[in-house]
């Protein structure tokens, strides 16, 4: 991939969630199912985990009540900021958050039990070399864990129109077809899968959101039209007057063969 390309994406990246950083940790959503993350991963204090696009440390945080060690990995430099305040508020010493590029990590081969990330798959340019990077990284019997929105094909192309212009930082998210033939990965098996939805209203989406100018409305224009026409995938209806949808997450699971 074209190295000026990626760079500039990155820094799309950057810029996004150095403004969405607070905001980020203020969505309740952002919270939901991670009991079941924690469950299907089968982390123990003897586990080391590495969560790359930590984010705010959300997860990160909550692995380290169970692990023996966490490292949470992102390039963006405030949404670490709020995860260390996270860590010194829950008294957590078994974290490292660092900086750090997903497609390249420092780390030797087989040198975690658990890899997980959650919400960053839809940012990455290169969702193969990720993956890779993924398995390379995780021990001989060690757990792969992907968290987030897995659509079906049609919804597909106007799903990822609209996200591009509620966030410029998004790539692209993968259909459930796609996560699936990353996963046909030869190194893995053992293969588990589990749904939720994280149910959001649209105002406040699109204040924990920076799109360009111009484009929110935009955005409001094709959540209106997706009351009839459901091109989004997402379950968009009215409660209280107010526009309201679901992102449809998906949990993969998969376990290296030893």
């Amino acid at each position: 991939m074209n190295q000026e390309i990626k760079t500039k994406h990155n820094e799309r990246i950057k810029e996004q969630f150095s403004k969405q950083a607070i905001p980020f940790t203020e969505i309740k959503g952002h919270y939901d199912s991670i009991d079941t993350i924690i469950d299907m991963s089968e982390v123990s204090k003897e586990h080391t985990v590495l969560d790359l696009a930590c984010g705010t440390g959300i997860v990160s945080c909550e692995f380290a009540k169970h692990a023996k060690s966490v490292i949470g990995l992102d390039i963006t430099q405030e949404m670490l900021d709020e995860a260390i305040k996270k860590q010194k508020i829950e008294n957590l010493t078994n974290i490292e958050f660092k900086i750090g590029d997903v497609e390249k990590s420092p780390y030797r081969d087989e040198s975690f039990d658990i890899i997980f990330t959650r919400y960053s798959f839809h940012h990455f340019l290169d969702t193969k070399k990720v993956f890779d990077e993924m398995v390379r990284v995780c021990k001989n019997g060690g757990k792969i864990i992907i968290v987030d929105v897995a659509l079906k094909k049609q919804f597909a192309k106007a799903y990822n129109q609209m996200e591009k212009l509620r966030d410029p930082s998004h790539s692209k998210a993968l259909t459930t077809d796609e996560f699936n033939t990353l996963f046909s990965n030869e190194k893995l098996g053992n293969h588990k899968q589990s749904f939720y939805s994280v149910d959001l209203e649209l105002d406040n989406q699109l204040k924990a959101s920076f799109p360009n100018d111009g484009d929110e409305q935009k955005i409001r224009e094709i959540f209106q039209n997706d009351l009839e026409q459901n091109l989004l995938g997402l379950n968009t209806h009215l409660k209280d007057n107010k526009i309201h949808f679901s992102y449809p997450i998906t949990i993969f699971v998969a376990t290296k063969r030893l």
